[in-house]
């Protein structure tokens, strides 16, 4: 910097952004500047008059009495507008002028009692400037203008008292006074600079808190959004878990009493065009039956509500069954549907592989125009690979993994529910993941694709081929009750039923029953498990075993869903029927509980075994 911008900054006071802060610092000091400087004025009075005689020093310490009164005054005048920088520049610009008055009144004491004569009149004078210019770098150190002010005028003032005196030693001392202002000058530039990074430093560690502060608001903000969103996913998840169970209690009753009369009406043996039309209504109930199998399954496999219970089962004979249950669908299309026999064993859930198994078969079928659709297994190491082979339009590689997601099709931008709702391979990927099961893919566009499921090998195992039941005669007599508050299911099942032979009655609640029981003792009790009112399938099973004093072997039939009636209904030990029920899962559950058939059916978890299989993508 060269000395005239230096000077020019030692004089010039401008609005700048620290100058608020640099005020302030002064200010804090200046009322015990002003009191201090007075009261070092009367104890100079004091002494020069005692100790020296001079009597005239009074007015000289009258007038810096009333320079630092007029302090106070602009001070309280000043000070209140500080925090702006109008403010500030104006408070800035009367202390200068206050002081450089000071600095001047200090300076005219050498002028009025330095005294040859006396030689301690200028020890007292040099002492008191140098002490109140050393205190000063306390007060003015914040500004330069400020110090340089009082500092200049004090400093010359005084220099030139004692050249005025015109001997070689106040001419020596009137020169270190000089060089006195000189290092003042020096040191006091580095203190303000000092005191602006300290300035600069604090803004910038509030501007630091600040944006802190506010990150942390942000923070705070964000966080309270995102638990209200949490908050309103539960939400919308437990209406979607609510909804899910009434629209499938709903849709499941009608569909459970068409499939029934559409077995009763089967068992009529119609020809011609009735056959024909019950033909086309069977397979529209089938279609129906599909498509919401479907949406309740990858619903429950998407909220978690399926729990797999892993054991040891053979292979062949759910391959068997599933080949056997969809290979009229391949015949219509032209398609060969074989198996490849195994004596493989896995350890898995079987409902759930079948399920998956299942909806391969269904998407290869769907797919495949002509040629063939291969099932098979392999060992590999200590996994057995669950295979289904096609010859269909294959799979570019871009899309095979998008081909796993929702929804998600190829070739079928009409949405054609032929080829399903593209929810097939999703229900697979989810099983997959909820067992933790490989699934592999490989595909040639125009030459088809294979499927594969890995499941861990298990030792093998005795099994039977299962035979077909028949479905006439084997229930003839057979006592049945059902307790269902539906009434087209109580018709439909009264039809079916007879036209089995059987002695059915039904009822739509308990009370009917337990009057029913006076005349009528069943040999088995079918009971809906979501009945009107409070009480369950399970209450009304347990009432009318109590009343017989015995327990019937008795069925739970249900259209619910949800997790928490379907864990009372399978802790209750009762065999479990969902809804819509097909002929022969009916039959064969009849057989099991009125001890006609060799073992008991197992009964599928729902949407695993049913006889109309869930649509596939």
């Amino acid at each position: 910097m060269s000395p005239g911008a230096a000077w020019r900054q030692a004089l010039r006071i401008k609005g700048q952004p620290n100058l608020p802060a640099q005020m302030a610092l002064i200010d804090r000091n200046m009322p015990v500047a002003l009191w201090g400087t007075v009261v070092v004025a009367w104890l100079s009075g004091i002494t020069f008059w005692l100790a020296l005689g001079h009597s005239n020093v009074w007015f000289w310490t009258l007038w810096v009495t009333l320079v630092g009164g007029t302090g106070l005054l602009l001070r309280g005048r000043f000070a209140p507008a500080l925090a702006t920088m109008q403010g500030a520049l104006r408070y800035a610009r009367a202390s200068r002028v206050l002081w450089a008055v000071m600095g001047l009144s200090w300076g005219l004491l050498a002028w009025l009692h330095v005294r040859p004569e006396q030689p301690a009149s200028t020890s007292l004078v040099l002492g008191m400037v140098a002490g109140l210019a050393s205190a000063g770098l306390a007060v003015f150190g914040p500004s330069w203008p400020i110090a340089m002010g009082f500092w200049l005028s004090c400093a010359l003032t005084t220099a030139a008292g004692l050249l005025a005196v015109q001997d070689a030693v106040h001419m020596a001392l009137a020169g270190g006074v000089l060089v006195y202002l000189a290092a003042m000058t020096v040191y006091s530039y580095h203190t303000a600079q000092a005191a602006q990074r300290s300035i600069e430093l604090h803004r910038d560690n509030e501007a630091l808190v600040s944006q802190l502060r506010d990150q942390t608001l942000r923070a705070q903000a964000a966080r309270q959004l995102a638990e209200e969103a949490t908050a309103e996913a539960e939400a919308a998840d437990r209406a979607k878990t609510v909804f899910l169970a009434s629209v499938s209690h709903d849709l499941r009753q009608p569909l459970h009493a068409a499939g029934l009369f559409i077995g009763a009406l089967s068992a009529m043996g119609l020809q011609g065009r009735s056959a024909h039309l019950l033909h086309q209504v069977a397979a529209a109930h089938t279609a129906a039956a599909e498509m919401l199998n479907t949406l309740l399954d990858f619903s429950r496999v998407e909220a978690g509500a399926v729990q797999p219970d892993p054991r040891p089962f053979a292979l062949q004979p759910m391959l068997h069954r599933l080949v056997q249950e969809l290979a009229p669908w391949a015949e219509e299309k032209g398609l060969a549907l074989r198996l490849r026999d195994t004596r493989l064993t896995a350890r898995a859930d079987p409902a759930l592989v079948e399920m998956m198994v299942r909806n391969l078969l269904l998407n290869a079928i769907r797919y495949t125009d002509r040629g063939a659709v291969l099932l098979a297994c392999r060992s590999r190491g200590e996994q057995v690979w669950v295979e289904v082979w096609d010859t269909g339009v294959g799979i570019p590689r871009h899309q095979q993994e998008a081909i796993f997601r929702e929804f998600h099709q190829l070739g079928n931008p009409e949405r054609d529910r032929r080829k399903g709702m593209g929810l097939g391979l999703a229900i697979v990927q989810g099983l997959a993941r909820l067992m933790a099961l490989p699934v592999a893919l490989s595909s040639v566009p125009g030459r088809g694709s294979v499927f594969r499921i890995g499941l861990p090998a298990a030792a093998p195992t005795v099994y039977d081929e299962p035979g077909p039941v028949p479905l006439a005669g084997a229930l003839a007599g057979l006592k049945v009750m059902l307790v269902d508050d539906d009434e087209a299911v109580r018709r439909a099942m009264a039809e079916l039923l007879t036209d089995w032979g059987c002695w059915c009655e039904v009822v739509d609640g308990l009370e009917p029953a337990l009057a029913c029981l006076l005349r009528f003792e069943p040999d088995v009790l079918l009971c809906d498990h979501r009945l009107s009112g409070e009480r369950s399938g399970v209450q009304v099973v347990e009432r009318i075993w109590a009343q017989l004093r015995r327990r019937v072997p008795s069925a739970l039939v249900t259209a619910d869903t949800a997790g928490e009636r379907l864990r009372e209904a399978q802790c209750s030990g009762l065999m479990l029927l969902h809804k819509p029920v097909s002929v022969s899962q009916l039959h064969a559950a009849l057989l099991a509980l009125g001890g006609r058939a060799p073992a008991a059916v197992a009964q599928p978890r729902e949407g695993a075994g049913s006889s109309a299989p869930p649509a596939s993508g």
